[in-house]
């Protein structure tokens, strides 16, 4: 952090603007673990260690599906955001993985992304309670550790080191859980009302930040105090995987997600968002291509069409594994095909 006396800080203020009307995003999730579970894949001729790998690496691909969907609300937000995904930071002996830190004008808002599959119960003890069905039939239910008490957690030790390094002072961090998964039903009729305020789903979370900035705060940011603050929460980013998302609790659940996913999703519904996805991809080319004054096909061809219908990538990552789409186009549109791809397949 910039360290100004008196004069300086008045010419800082005096020389910043409020010219920042929509979300940027000032940090990518890495994908470090999952091109080394790739590497560790193609380099093993087990069939055990393979299979192995090859879940390690769908648990990893569903977590950043969740997180997709919630990187897609906040990008399309229209609200003056910087959006930070994926921050590994550590204070002291204490280390967390922030799924999301997201600075607005008036707080600092931390999320906790879950992806589960079943429906989800918080009763009137504040306890998380998980029941999954099958053809109606409970299966079973368990409870689970709260994810309101983990991303408590993650923003003190995110406060501790941005109020020890000077990067703020008073200004209030916020946190909130989203739960992704389309399919998962929660039932927060027993909970109490801070639970239920701060417990959403993804749809719910650009309401939330919109209602929340109408609220008073003891800041109100303009734009070059928001890239300072930003910069001072990545110099504190700790890239190396000191702490994966997998831990005993998640890695568990997601499993169970991923089983039940594979068993349970229907044709039909596929089917249904699939000619809705594939008219809007033809919809994106076209637009491309008259931008560049080419050819639908110079953007990408029908072939990387069929095969962004069938894979549907959800990283950049895996966005390079599709024919035809090489790093050159990756920069030019890749998160915009991403995000039409996650729009159209979560629904």
């Amino acid at each position: 952090m910039i360290k100004r006396n008196f004069f300086e800080r008045i010419t800082f203020a005096l020389k910043d603007t409020e010219k920042l009307k929509k979300p940027i995003v000032v940090k990518q999730a890495s994908d470090i673990k999952l091109r080394d579970l790739q590497n560790k894949l193609y380099a093993t001729k087990d069939d055990r260690i393979q299979h192995n790998i090859s879940k390690d690496i769908q648990l990893w691909q569903l977590g950043a599906k969740g997180e997709n969907n919630v990187l897609f609300e906040l990008k399309n937000s229209y609200l003056p955001l910087h959006i930070l995904h994926d921050i590994k930071i550590a204070s002291e002996e204490n280390k967390a993985q922030l799924d999301f830190v997201v600075l607005t004008r008036k707080f600092i808002l931390v999320i906790e992304v879950k992806n589960y599959y079943g429906n989800i119960k918080i009763n009137d003890k504040d306890e998380f309670i998980r029941k999954v069905y099958r053809n109606k039939h409970l299966q079973f239910e368990e409870g689970f550790y709260s994810p309101i008490r983990q991303v408590q957690r993650q923003a003190i030790i995110l406060e501790n080191v941005l109020k020890q390094h000077e990067i703020i002072n008073k200004t209030p961090i916020k946190h909130v859980v989203v739960f992704t998964n389309p399919k998962t039903i929660l039932d927060m009729k027993e909970a109490s009302t801070e639970v239920r305020q701060i417990v959403l789903r993804a749809d719910q979370l650009v309401s939330y930040i919109t209602k929340e900035l109408q609220q008073k705060s003891p800041v109100h940011f303009l734009d070059n105090k928001m890239q300072e603050i930003s910069n001072g929460i990545l110099s504190h980013h700790q890239e190396e995987t000191f702490l994966h998302k997998d831990d005993t609790i998640d890695h568990k659940l997601l499993e169970e997600t991923l089983e039940t996913d594979i068993k349970d999703v229907q044709a039909p519904v596929r089917t249904l968002n699939h000619s809705e996805l594939e008219e809007a991809l033809r919809s994106y080319r076209k637009q491309q291509a008259n931008k560049a004054n080419l050819k639908a096909f110079h953007i990408f061809s029908n072939q990387t069409l069929e095969q962004l219908l069938q894979h549907r990538p959800i990283t950049l990552a895996e966005l390079k594994a599709i024919h035809g789409i090489g790093d050159n186009k990756v920069n030019a549109f890749g998160e915009e095909l991403i995000s039409i791809i996650q729009r159209y397949s979560c629904r």
